[in-house]
């Protein structure tokens, strides 16, 4: 999605959830005021979740736990919602989520009983991909969680996904008495709201800067007020969706994960705005005023030092003051307009207002540093300090190397580098070559050409080897007999033996492994935990499985197959048996297809089978080539249980010319029977038909 298309799809966003506002902001209180007849209230509750554990095959997250309790924390102290209304799970099963689901329908039953207009705001942070999320190895299907959220009885569903392609779930006691919350004609509203931090075919990205994950940290943001638009302290969801879409976007453009696109489907009935926090009566605020300008964070300041990331923005200068609700305390504010940093510290005192102007803040050098973030291939900040530019690099070995002569104690960085038996850099921007082994510790943009092998930790470009090729993240093609990666993002690898964790391109080889393929692999032995699409004489993944069948068809009354499915694709091995004493036999093979879901579990496929047949049981004769393209449809009755049927196109191609057999099956029309013969085979093709259930 490019830039217009994002700033549309906000504007259709704005027009949905934003309708009966009019040109002048009105407080809730006034907007009730103003209604006629009685005033609706808000009962609001809560399950937030985040899940670190993905399983045993995903690297375990730092900040999914933290990012959930962040939310609720904005819930409770300005969203509207009791602490005893907010249930909070860290690293459920599916059966615990789906059990704490349950437990706040029965409260949001007895509340709607009473009167009360009651919404659900269900948020989520961890692993997740293209099918469902990801808790501690069990993966909870979209399309399941989403019709769990839809069955609650409330009048609003909001959810709120934090996660990898998430994308693709919108396919799918005590205390002061307060004013109610959401008391605004916004209390009739009702339907759903669900947005997603990131497209179906991204990755959700996590900070050590923010301490958490991008969309989760500006999203809190936006709801303490930095995304209020037009300054009446009630932060709507289109007001912090919007501004959530736009730093995401913008703080993700240049880091390694590739540019992040939130996403929504919003379903709302109703007039006004579904008011997500109400920040007119907050205990302690930040106001930043109206001459301060430039990207703006807030981090919390502790006896130990500068602490967690509070908040962060981009600011104009001559804008309308911002104002943060905050946890009172004490906060240093960083502002760098562009040209420098600027830094103050205040103190927001519970039920106070500190205000930020120009004047407080005080000039700060910046840090030599490595930015976590950078475009690949750019130079670090202090790279100057950190690496000696060494352009043209030749030795035997790294001691004895132009390299090697260097006493500077800094990293090396080459532009060439050519080696006898092995070659070590630190980068190479360039092309580094070598007669046995180059090495280049952390990043390569160019190629790297061995006879032996190539070792990179971030590698852009080619790797291209004689034995074989590893690097931590590899953006390009790895060509050798034998290639690694832990990440393939966006890349190939093209050998006889390809093995790696995250691919998002192709695997071609003889063996391809991954962990997971956004994309597909292409060999004779496929095996991976999830794969686009696999095509190969044997494609196994963990997450298909694998399937039997049982079909009967033209060609043989017994038929019996083993599928194993990609996300998009499958390979099956096929076995069929015909017992007829006339024209009986057998035949073996394989098949490989495609499956194109329809609605109501409707589903077709389409593949082609080629097996081996022979005729009679009295021994093995030499067999003809049997060719079947299916097209079947089918209903998918349970997740273990298909029924399928459908038309095909068989051919069958014989050596022996001499002796005319009947084509295998009992269905002998020869009307339908195509024959065409020549002196070396003969082929026959007629339409046929099958029919079966899969488990």
């Amino acid at each position: 999605m490019n830039r217009l298309g994002s700033v549309v799809c906000l504007l259709l966003l704005a027009l949905v959830l934003a309708g009966a506002r009019g040109g002048v902001a009105m407080a809730a209180g006034r907007a009730a005021a103003a209604m006629p007849g009685p005033v609706l209230t808000v009962r609001r509750f809560a399950v937030v979740v985040g899940a670190n554990d993905g399983g045993s095959d995903r690297v375990v997250l730092r900040y999914a736990a933290s990012d959930a309790a962040a939310v609720g924390s904005v819930l409770e102290r300005f969203g509207g919602v009791a602490a005893s209304d907010m249930v909070s799970l860290v690293d459920p099963s599916p059966a615990q989520l789906f059990e704490a689901i349950e437990q706040v329908s029965q409260r949001i039953r007895a509340a709607r009983r009473g009167g009360q207009h009651v919404q659900l705001v269900f948020y989520y942070s961890g692993h997740s991909d293209e099918e469902g999320l990801l808790l501690a190895g069990e993966r909870l299907r979209y399309r399941e969680l989403r019709e769990r959220v839809q069955a609650v009885p409330a009048d609003v569903r909001i959810a709120v996904l934090d996660s990898c392609a998430s994308g693709a779930f919108t396919r799918q006691k005590g205390g002061t008495k307060r004013a109610p919350f959401l008391v605004s004609p916004a209390a009739e509203v009702k339907g759903h709201a669900f947005l997603t931090s990131s497209s179906v075919d991204e990755a959700a990205q996590e900070s050590d800067r923010v301490g958490g994950s991008f969309f989760t940290h500006y999203f809190t943001t936006g709801l303490r007020g930095a995304a209020d638009v037009d300054g009446d302290r009630l932060i709507t969801l289109s007001e912090a969706y919007q501004f959530a879409f736009e730093e995401t976007l913008a703080r993700t453009e240049a880091t390694r994960g590739g540019a992040q696109h939130a996403a929504y489907d919003i379903q709302l009935a109703g007039s006004g705005d579904l008011v997500m926090t109400d920040l007119r009566e907050t205990s302690a605020r930040l106001e930043l005023a109206q001459d301060v300008g430039g990207r703006i964070s807030v981090r919390s300041v502790s006896s130990r030092g500068p602490g967690q990331l509070a908040a962060e923005l981009y600011k104009p200068v001559g804008g309308a003051p911002v104002i943060l609700a905050l946890e009172p305390g004490r906060y240093q504010i960083t502002v760098d307009d562009g040209t420098a940093l600027w830094r103050a510290e205040l103190t927001v005192a519970d039920g106070g207002r500190a205000v930020l102007e120009p004047a407080a803040l005080a000039r700060v050098q910046p840090e030599s540093t490595v930015r976590r973030g950078d475009e690949p291939g750019a130079a670090p900040t202090g790279a100057d300090d950190e690496y000696q530019e060494i352009p043209f690099d030749i030795g035997l070995w790294p001691s004895l190397s132009i390299n090697g002569q260097d006493r500077s104690g800094k990293k090396i960085r080459n532009r060439i580098g050519v080696s006898g038996v092995w070659g070590r850099a630190a980068r190479v921007d360039g092309v580094s070559g070598s007669f046995g082994v180059s090495v280049v510790d952390e990043h390569l943009e160019g190629a790297q050409l061995s006879l032996v092998g190539n070792v990179a930790g971030e590698a852009e470009g080619l790797q291209l080897a004689g034995v074989f090729d590893h690097a931590t993240q590899i953006r390009g093609v790895q060509a050798a007999m034998v290639n690694h990666a832990k990440e393939v993002v966006p890349g190939a690898q093209l050998g006889v033996v390809n093995t790696a964790g995250f691919v998002r391109g192709a695997q071609l080889g003889i063996v391809n492994v991954g962990r997971e393929v956004r994309g597909a692999q292409v060999g004779f032995f496929n095996f991976s935990r999830s794969a686009d699409a696999a095509v190969g004489l044997l494609s196994i993944t963990r997450e298909g499985g694998v399937h039997p069948e049982i079909s009967s068809g033209d060609t043989a009354d017994i038929q019996v197959g083993l599928r194993f499915p990609a996300r998009r694709t499958y390979s099956m091995l096929a076995v069929e048996v015909e017992p007829s004493r006339t024209n009986g036999g057998w035949a073996a093979g394989l098949g490989f297809g495609g499956r194109f879901w329809l609605p109501k579990k409707l589903f077709f496929d389409l593949d082609l089978v080629v097996l081996a047949s022979f005729r009679g049981f009295d021994g093995v004769r030499s067999p003809a080539a049997l060719g079947k393209l299916r097209l079947t449809f089918g209903w998918q009755a349970f997740e273990r249980l298909a029924l399928f049927g459908g038309p095909t196109l068989d051919a069958l191609v014989e050596l022996d010319t001499v002796d005319v057999l009947p084509r295998p099956g009992f269905y002998q029309a020869s009307m339908l029977d195509y024959t065409s013969l020549t002196d070396r085979f003969r082929v026959r093709v007629w339409p046929g038909f099958v029919a079966g259930l899969r488990f």
